[in-house]
């Protein structure tokens, strides 16, 4: 017997129509970041005195500490930022 690879529809069962997603810009992407890159500077320019106090005990790894906190927000808030977008449009829950 033979079977043939692929989706094959089964006679009993009635085809459905798939419904698929919308496609996302690449100007919701980059929109996106440039948002979650704005608050970083923000919260870089409003608390650096703060993260370099909270930062310090780490010493050497100081500088460190402080990008890995600012990437982190900036990942954080472009994520959010693309999560209430998608959800506005309607295309988080179909």
């Amino acid at each position: 017997m033979y079977n043939r690879h692929g989706p094959v529809p089964d006679d009993d069962q009635p085809t459905q129509g798939v419904i698929q997603p919308a496609e996302i810009d690449a100007t919701e992407r980059y929109v996106c970041s440039l948002i979650g890159l704005g608050a970083m500077a923000g919260v870089l320019l409003l608390f650096y005195p703060l993260l370099l106090a909270v930062t310090r005990p780490f010493q050497q790894l100081s500088i460190t500490a402080l990008v890995f906190v600012l990437v982190t927000v900036w990942l954080l808030v472009w994520l959010g930022t693309e999560l209430v977008w998608e959800w506005q449009t309607g295309r988080l829950f179909p």
